[in-house]
């Protein structure tokens, strides 16, 4: 409906873009419809027509902690959404509002409120946006001034577009409101529903916060499907919608429990219905879980999800069935969804699992940290070491505070609060990302006005003109040419370096960034100065250009031979090609071995002996995907695309440069492989210059391990096998005499027992090399004097280490509760058994004090 009314009124339909953000490196996060058009709005780039419309995949993080509190806050959303790039502004824009909400979505126009931007000292308030609406029949009661906070939208990241919006919301009646005579729009209760946002895109706001305004005036709205969806259903909630209700409906057959009838397993339904659609979608668009960026959010997400099936009774693994019914309901519109279902699966079971085993953990802390509070004798559970619980373990601060209230105690919550505070802060600076180059970089295209026209696929040099030239802070330049031989970096390959010569001036090329048509150039002045204007002459650097084409080509040939050898479902994962060595991530689930990774390594170097011709050329989309070529999970394409062939057995979409003839790579090597993340595999490997310094590194290690050895190459293996056998000998010899060593020490330390209360009472300080030596000793003590009690402290790697242990007919000591108390005078902590205690950490120093503290404790225990 809402893509039918836009594309009637001349808006082009544009596909959705991927969760992760092309070539934009200010947001982890796909978290708006505009974000895939912030070159047009910027200037940087030409539109593919004025007037677009899309339904954009979205993913927000802000709101993560309310998501399940409430009846309408999602991580994951569609959002659709009309622009206008230098075309209708205000008017029409608040006409098609109005009227696609009255005449297709059927709204009471009654009931639909109006909010407009109040103003500040920056930008006076809206009263254009009022008049408009007021010409539309929307009464001025029914209109809200809201501040900057509320109202005026963007950017998103460090700088770009942004301005005022004006706001529809849906009166659902006082029944879902919060009482107050005074509640509107802008209230946080659930009575007005935001669902259609006004972006009136006039400014730009660069990485100072200082507004500019734009080239040509913009529209961006947004209306979030799942709102519009709930309200036309006449819902209380997104989560009863048809999007979201099949997977509350397996959240109760799982739990066992109906949905409205307890009020932490509704929040666990709705928790699970949204995390369940969000990692489904961020797993399909490529991210995987890991400890930092977008994989970290991914993280979260899964573990959020798992700790809330717990608190609902569930028995895990059950994410994987969540996930699953999420492709179900979604992988009708979203294809990209049923293609990786085995991979969204695999992650959703596998981190699970992986959390539960945290989740253990995490209440082993929560006892520790109870149990040293009550040690300092202090009443309060400490802050930090409640966030460090909701952080890494996912707990709740709630589930910390009940349990801590249990044992007499209270919550920090100031503490905690501030931790929180802490983390938003390194949250939203990461959400921002970007840095002060790469905002220069952005604001330096946005003020070039000739694009850049690409020659570097058949010209390794040529003059031109600069078109743009700035100085840098650091003394670098920023330059834009006419024309340019040198490839900016994308697709995971490195920039090219090189040259700029003019009459005036020389400059190294250290980094090239494409910005929309517009190439920038990184350089460092060598001599004189680069003037705007001016003739140059552009020079790559040829050798290094020919290195880094050579991995590129590698990387081809890398992908069929994995393809060949582990299956077709194996996937590039992303890459990165430089001149020394390239990467490449492909998503399997285990790892390759040995024997796998030999057969790769011959397979592409029978390639590259055989000398196959490496052709490129430039089709339609439609048309490469006929041919087979394979495309790059998650990125952006063009109409026509550009094809790299490698003879008849390799075939893929790239804009990348390469050699002519595999033969040109040399030889190749695969230096390392392993895991990067859930069912991810990292190949690392090398080529032409760099793979025959790797081999001649070996050789010289070989040669030197030769010389210890005192034998030849040929010889090595037959001079570590001698050496080996000497080694195991040696090693035999040496436990025996430990073993007597053993005996007399035991003997002797069983000698300085002292008897009480008929139990022998042995307590010293030993030395013991690790923790089973230690233990051998107790064990050896104990079992030889029945009945006793054996304490015995050892410096171990620098740690003071105590154990105690009790014959299984003492009674009255536990041997655990004795290590627990004797660990706080070294500063350590402890526990174990009644049989048996086990402490350490702190100061070795100590350890007399604490072993004669658990000897005088053990005879208090048996005199009592």
């Amino acid at each position: 409906m809402f893509l039918d009314y836009f594309t009637e009124r001349e808006h082009l339909l544009v596909p959705s873009s991927s969760l992760v953000p092309h070539k934009d490196p200010s947001v982890l996060l796909t978290t708006a419809g505009m974000q895939q058009f912030k070159p047009y709005f910027m200037g940087i780039a030409e539109p593919p027509a004025r007037r677009l419309t899309s339904v954009q995949k979205c993913f927000r993080t802000s709101d993560i902690d309310k998501v399940g509190l409430t009846a309408r806050h999602c991580t994951f959303f569609e959002m659709l959404g009309n622009f206008s790039v230098g075309d209708y502004f205000k008017e029409d824009a608040i006409r098609f509002a109005w009227e696609f909400s009255l005449d297709y979505l059927k709204f009471e126009p009654d009931r639909i409120w109006i909010s407009f931007f109040e103003g500040d000292e920056s930008i006076p308030p809206d009263d254009e946006a009022v008049a408009l609406w007021l010409a539309l029949g929307v009464p001025r009661e029914r209109m809200v001034g809201l501040p900057r906070s509320a109202n005026f939208w963007g950017p998103v990241g460090n700088s770009g577009p942004c301005g005022p919006c004006s706001e529809l919301y849906y009166d659902r009646g006082p029944d879902y409101g919060c009482s107050d005579p005074e509640c509107r729009p802008g209230c946080d209760c659930d009575r007005y529903v935001e669902y259609w946002n006004l972006v009136f895109t006039g400014y730009n706001m660069d990485e100072n916060q200082v507004l500019s305004e734009l080239p040509a005036r913009n529209i961006d709205t947004g209306m979030g499907l799942e709102r519009v969806a709930a309200l036309k259903q006449d819902v209380a909630s997104v989560f009863l919608t048809d999007a979201f209700k099949p997977l509350i409906e397996l959240g109760e057959e799982i739990a066992g429990r109906p949905f409205g009838e307890d009020h932490h397993v509704d929040v666990a339904l709705r928790v699970l219905a949204d995390h369940a659609r969000a990692m489904a979608f961020l797993v399909a668009d490529g991210v995987l879980p890991s400890n930092e960026g977008r994989g970290y959010v991914l993280r979260r997400v899964i573990r959020r999800a798992a700790r809330f099936s717990r608190s609902a009774g569930m028995e895990p693994p059950c994410l994987r069935r969540f996930a699953d019914r999420a492709i179900e309901l979604m992988g009708g519109a979203y294809p990209e969804l049923v293609e990786r279902r085995d991979s969204i699966l695999r992650v959703a079971e596998t981190e699970e699992e992986k959390f539960n085993r945290t989740l253990d953990q995490g209440l082993v802390l929560v006892e520790e940290a109870i149990a040293n509070a009550g040690a300092q004798g202090s009443t309060v559970f400490p802050g930090a070491v409640a966030f460090l619980l909701h952080d890494t373990y996912g707990f709740p601060s709630e589930v910390t505070r009940e349990i801590v209230e249990e044992r007499g105690l209270t919550l920090d919550v100031a503490g905690f609060e501030e931790a929180m505070e802490d983390q938003r802060k390194r949250a939203r600076g990461a959400q921002r990302g970007g840095d002060g180059l790469q905002d220069s970089i952005v604001h330096f295209a946005r003020e070039t006005a000739h694009p850049t026209e690409f020659r570097g696929y058949e010209r390794e040099d040529l003059y031109t003109v600069a078109e743009n030239v700035e100085a840098l802070p650091d003394g670098r330049i920023l330059v834009a040419l006419r024309e340019s031989p040198f490839y900016a970096e994308m697709g995971g390959q490195t920039a090219d370096t090189g040259w700029l010569e003019s009459e005036d001036g020389k400059a190294a090329v250290e980094d090239v960034q494409q910005q929309g048509q517009v190439q920038v150039i990184v350089a460092r002045p060598l001599e004189g100065r680069i003037e705007p204007g001016t003739r140059v002459k552009a020079l790559l650097s040829s050798s290094y250009r020919h290195d880094v084409a050579a991995n590129h080509t590698a990387t081809h040939l890398l992908h069929y031979a994995l393809r060949s050898r582990l299956g077709k479902d194996v996937t590039q994962a992303g890459s990165s090609v430089r001149a020394d060595k390239f990467r490449f991530d492909f998503n399997y689930h285990e790892p390759l071995g040995p024997q796998r990774v030999t057969e790769i390594e011959e397979l592409v170097n029978r390639r590259i002996v055989e000398n196959h011709p490496v052709r490129t050329f430039t089709t339609s989309l439609e048309h490469a995907r006929d041919l087979g070529a394979m495309a790059l999970f998650g990125e952006k394409y063009d109409d026509f695309v550009r094809v790299v062939e490698i003879d008849d057995f390799s075939r893929e979409l790239c804009g990348g440069t390469h050699v002519g003839w595999t033969s040109e790579l040399g030889i190749f090597k695969i230096v390392s492989e392993g895991s990067v993340g859930a069912n991810v595999r990292r190949i690392e490997a090398v080529t032409g210059r760099a793979a025959v310094a790797y081999y001649r590194e070996r050789d010289d290690v070989v040669r030197k391990a030769a010389a210890m050895l005192g034998t030849t190459d040929e010889e090595i293996l037959n001079g570590l096998d001698k050496l080996q056998t000497r080694t195991c000998d040696l090693e035999t010899e040496v436990k025996g005499f430990l073993k007597e060593s053993a005996k007399d020490l035991v003997q002797q330390l069983v000698d300085l027992g002292t008897e009480c209360e008929g139990v022998t009472i042995l307590a010293d300080v030993v030395e013991a090399r690790d923790m089973d030596r230690l233990l051998s000793l107790v064990d050896q003590i104990r079992d030889r004097i029945q009945p006793s009690v054996v304490a015995l402290g050892a410096e171990i790697q620098g740690k003071a280490v105590l154990v105690v242990s009790a014959s299984q007919g003492v009674t009255k000591v536990n041997a655990g509760e004795i290590v627990k108390s004797s660990a706080r005078l070294f500063s350590g902590g402890g526990g174990g058994t009644a049989q048996l205690g086990r402490g350490g950490g702190g100061d070795p120093a100590k350890l007399p004090e604490a072993v004669a503290a658990a000897r005088e404790a053990v005879i208090a225990a048996l005199s009592d």
